[in-house]
């Protein structure tokens, strides 16, 4: 599928890999209907970013696509504390009380404190994910600012277990940031006639242009 809106998604499509030992975590492999479970988020704000890691933030000025991601990612965080519950024993040996799962599921919408501060995730970046301007330029990673707004394509690749808690892992694929681009004054140039043939020079540039 290479169409990764929210709406595309069905949460009782998703499929868990059996728990496997992975340093001192215990790692559950995600996919969709056994592909990679990709996600195209809303274009968001760059609260914080380090080399290996963003931290993004929903806008206030949301869009019904904005909206849509939210509600589908704040089902998603739901879904996954009832499945763990549901596969307790299985996969810990004993029944844990959805109670429990809660208190030790962190959840990845990091909802706000206060009326101030925004929602937030926060996503891993690898060294082959990439980034472009809106215009299609590809844009080194470590180009990109905090307070920049960015669109990624992310995938939810694990749930991961330690003795106290558990946390989902997203990586971003891709991401396109959206930039304020300074355009040049327009003071500061006088109007010089041409003569016939430089006329017809620039008519012959714009159709080229026009054309690309």
């Amino acid at each position: 599928m290479s169409d990764y809106l929210v709406k595309n998604y069905s949460l009782n499509q998703l499929e868990f890999s059996k728990l496997k030992k992975h340093s001192d975590y215990l790692v559950c492999k995600i996919k969709y209907s056994g592909e990679p479970f990709f996600i195209q988020f809303p274009k968001m704000k760059i609260c914080n970013i380090t080399q290996k890691e963003l931290q993004l933030e929903f806008l206030n000025n949301s869009t019904k696509y904005n909206k849509e991601s939210y509600n589908f990612l704040s089902d998603l965080d739901s879904y996954l504390s009832n499945h763990i519950h549901e596969k307790s024993e299985e996969w810990f040996g004993k029944k844990i009380p959805l109670e429990n799962i809660n208190n030790m599921y962190n959840k990845f919408i990091k909802a706000p404190k206060s009326t101030d501060n925004k929602s937030t995730m926060n996503f891993i970046v690898k060294k082959d994910s990439t980034f472009m301007d809106t215009r299609k330029n590809e844009i080194d990673y470590s180009d990109i600012k905090e307070s920049e707004n960015i669109e990624c394509i992310a995938q939810m690749r694990y749930i991961m277990f330690s003795k106290d808690n558990c946390f989902t892992v997203w990586e971003v694929h891709s991401g396109k940031v959206h930039r304020t681009i300074d355009k040049v004054p327009a003071y500061g140039f006088l109007n010089v006639e041409s003569d016939s043939q430089e006329d017809s020079d620039e008519e012959n540039i714009s159709e080229i242009i026009n054309f690309f």
